[in-house]
């Protein structure tokens, strides 16, 4: 996906807030192509991505995993309804996207690349502006899930991940959804 205009639609652009893209290209070792094309990221979005931390992590620090040769993190969101304690996290190293549960200390992949996390947000985002009730909620959740899959397939390799136990719960297949 190319269109940043895309993105606004669905994001609205008064949800959008901006990262530095470009400094952080030049600042990091993750390739190029782990990058969204875009140089923005929604604030809200449902029950799944949140860019408005209120507690002791702030949108954008470093964290540093393991001292000065570890893991180095850049916060770039957290889950709605534990932001303070469940991180979407930049690894600044590789650009694939994290969740750190800070209070067990535990890292789970999010998205093979920082570039995929968007894409799944702005179909997330076209899925829930669609949605017109649970009737038809699982078929379109499944197709969701083939569209999630062809843009990163280990986003959903694991049962357990993040993406994985979304869907399931839009699909029906989880109770909660």
């Amino acid at each position: 996906m190319t269109d940043p205009d895309a993105y606004l639609r669905a994001w609205e652009p008064d949800n959008v807030i901006r990262f530095p893209r470009d400094q952080w290209m030049r600042e990091f070792a993750a390739p190029a192509g782990a990058y969204p094309e875009v140089d923005f990221l929604p604030i809200e979005m449902s029950v799944v991505y949140t860019a408005y931390l209120t507690g002791r992590f702030e949108l954008y620090s470093t964290l540093n995993l393991g001292g000065e040769d570890g893991l180095r993190l850049k916060v770039i969101g957290a889950v709605p309804a534990d932001r303070d304690n469940m991180l979407f996290c930049l690894d600044t190293a590789t650009g694939r996207v994290l969740l750190l549960g800070v209070a067990q200390g535990t890292l789970e992949l999010v998205n093979s690349t920082f570039k995929a996390l968007t894409e799944f947000l702005y179909h997330f985002a076209r899925f829930v502006d669609a949605d017109s009730g649970t009737a038809g909620r699982p078929l379109r959740a499944k197709a969701l899930r083939s569209s999630l899959n062809a843009i990163d397939p280990a986003a959903l390799a694991d049962r357990g991940s993040w993406w994985s136990i979304t869907l399931m719960q839009l699909e029906g297949s989880l109770k909660g959804g």
